[in-house]
Parts: structure tokens; C-alpha cells; sequence
């Protein structure tokens, strides 16, 4: 897996080459700020699918349980 410190290597040495030290500063700071950013954004995107449909599940059980003592 790929961590904040790997990517921000990364970018910083192409920035580097690209653009000398200010290049090199601007990659890699942007790129460990849009790792984070996408690791936020992924981890609420998995939390909200899973609870998302445990409450349609409960939803449905809870009419179902309804019906059946009516």
C-alpha cells in the first residue's frame, strides 16, 4: 500500500525535475493533500453503502414483522 510519505516522495522528485525546487515543493505537498483527501472521501463512501442498506434492511423486516401480527 501506498502511504502520505511514498506519494509525497514521489511527486516531489518529478516536480523536482520538472520544475527545480519550488516544482518540487508545490507536487509534493499537493499530492499528499489529495491522498488524504481521497482516503477521507473513500472511507465515507464505504461507511455510508454498508449503513445505508442495514437500515433499508430494518426497514423492510420491521414492515414485514407488522404485517404478519396484524
Amino acid at each position: 500500500m501506498l502511504g502520505p510519505l511514498t506519494v509525497g516522495k514521489k511527486a516531489a522528485k518529478f516536480g523536482y525535475r520538472r520544475f527545480g525546487k519550488l516544482g518540487a515543493v508545490a507536487f509534493g505537498a499537493f499530492a499528499v493533500g489529495g491522498y488524504f483527501i481521497v482516503r477521507r472521501k473513500v472511507k465515507s463512501m464505504m461507511a455510508g453503502d454498508s449503513t445505508a442498506t442495514d437500515e433499508d434492511t430494518d426497514a423492510e423486516e420491521t414492515e414485514a414483522r407488522s404485517k404478519q401480527n396484524q
